[in-house]
Formats: C-alpha cells, sequence, structure tokens
C-alpha cells in the first residue's frame, strides 16, 4: 500500500502547513516558526511538490481535508454585526449573492480565477471583483482565508 502525500512531509513541512491552512501568510509563518521567509517559501515548495498542490489554497484545502488541522480550526470569522432586538433582524452571517456563493464554492475546491471564469461562464476581472465582495463579507484578506471560511461554513459541498 502506498504511502498517504502528508507521511512523506518532515516535521517541519507538517508545521508550515498546519499555520498555512490556519490562514497565516509567509511572513507569519516564518515568525511562529523563528525561521526566515525564505526558508518558508522553501518549505511550501517542498510541500507542494510532496502533495501535488499547485499553490498554497490547494495544500491549505488538503491540510483540512487530511485532518491535519480540524474543520473548525482557526476558520476566519465573519465580520460582527450589532444584533437588531426587533424580529426583522437581518441574519448572523454575511449575506452573499448567489453569484458570490458560487464563486466561493468553486474557491474552495482549489480552483484558480481562470477555471473559475471559465466555469461559470464570466470574466476572470468580473472573478477578481466577486472576490474583493467576498473577502469585504467574511473579513477574509486573501484567498485562502476565504476558501478556508467556505469548507467552514460548508459551501464547498
Amino acid at each position: 500500500m502506498e504511502e498517504p502525500p502528508a507521511a512523506k512531509l518532515t516535521s517541519r513541512e507538517l508545521d508550515v502547513l498546519r499555520l498555512l491552512a490556519l490562514g497565516l501568510s509567509n511572513r507569519l509563518i516564518a515568525r511562529k516558526l523563528d525561521i526566515s521567509e525564505k526558508t518558508a517559501k522553501n518549505h511550501l515548495s517542498s510541500i507542494y511538490l510532496k502533495i501535488g498542490a499547485t499553490d498554497r489554497t490547494q495544500a491549505a484545502l488538503y491540510a483540512r481535508q487530511t485532518g491535519l488541522i480540524g474543520p473548525g480550526e482557526a476558520a476566519p470569522s465573519a465580520p460582527a454585526f450589532t444584533p437588531v432586538p426587533d424580529d426583522s433582524a437581518p441574519p448572523a452571517g454575511p449575506t452573499l449573492t448567489a453569484r458570490e456563493r458560487g464563486v466561493l464554492r468553486l474557491l474552495a475546491v482549489g480552483l484558480s480565477n481562470r477555471l473559475i471564469a471559465r466555469r461559470l461562464g464570466i470574466s476572470e476581472k468580473t472573478v477578481k471583483n466577486h472576490l474583493s465582495s467576498i473577502y469585504l463579507k467574511i473579513g477574509a484578506t486573501h484567498r485562502t482565508q476565504a476558501a478556508l471560511y467556505a469548507q467552514y461554513v460548508d459551501l464547498a459541498s
């Protein structure tokens, strides 16, 4: 039986991958592990090769799917909304349009902007605009956090 790709990672690579899956930038991963940013990037390159990922979003999703971090562990949180005391209160989470949910769903399975655009029959620029709106609404700063958020709220299924 073949060894799973995660088993081929060194303990340091596993540490880097866990932090990546929590949504940390290379700079924050480096600070947390007391290594240089260049070393963190080198570890990420090695991780991508070993697990067959092409970018950090795919690597973060891989870490989630293989159980390297728990489903609710440090998931990006939605921006806080002030509760309205009456019965006409808005929903507690951000309100995404149907198209934004579709874009986020495809992002959460690791597709690039180009592939999302092709799949939805829209331009890459439109995908970028939707992503900017999504980031603002869910409080994410980059696509990895948005992908992890989508999995956390179960948009990826």
